[in-house]
């Protein structure tokens, strides 16, 4: 037994791949981001007060960090099952073609060091994220031609 993401859509569509998705659960679950952030500053979800001035202070630009999820722009499109917040599937196409081309230019899969996974572990997950992603670039390709909506989701 183990959890996956599913991509749940609209309307049925035959001959179209079953996505297994174990790995790329597991690399979402268990993503560190691409690379590590170079320095440590203030975070973005604290807020300054100064009681002796009436202006209020800014917090830093919550910006996106160098070390964001690869696979932070799949979040859009995860949602509980039974949704009805249904997506265009150009669009998830797109994302899983981004983090793709990311991928095949040499963007590394990362996993907390706690998560249990290291070394060649690390390499066999991003195998297997990589061809969870061509499976639902499959699965998106078919679903737009259809005109069909999807969204992902956790399954257990």
């Amino acid at each position: 037994m183990g959890i996956a993401i599913r991509c749940i859509l609209e309307q049925d569509i035959f001959d179209i791949p079953l996505m297994e998705g174990k790995s790329l659960a597991m690399a979402y679950l268990g993503d560190q981001g691409n690379e590590p952030a170079e320095e440590t500053g203030p975070s973005d979800n604290v807020i300054a007060i100064d009681f002796g001035n009436n202006k209020p202070q800014i917090p830093p630009s919550s910006a996106p960090s160098s070390g964001e999820s690869l696979l932070a722009i799949l979040d859009p499109f995860l949602a509980e099952a039974g949704s009805d917040d249904w997506h265009e599937a150009a669009e998830g196409l797109a994302a899983v073609r981004g983090i793709l081309l990311k991928l095949n230019n040499g963007a590394k899969i990362t996993t907390a060091p706690d998560f249990g996974l290291g070394g060649d572990d690390d390499e066999d997950l991003a195998e297997g994220v990589r061809y969870d992603l061509e499976e639902l670039e499959q699965i998106l390709v078919a679903a737009q031609k259809a005109c069909c909506g999807f969204y992902l989701t956790f399954a257990v």
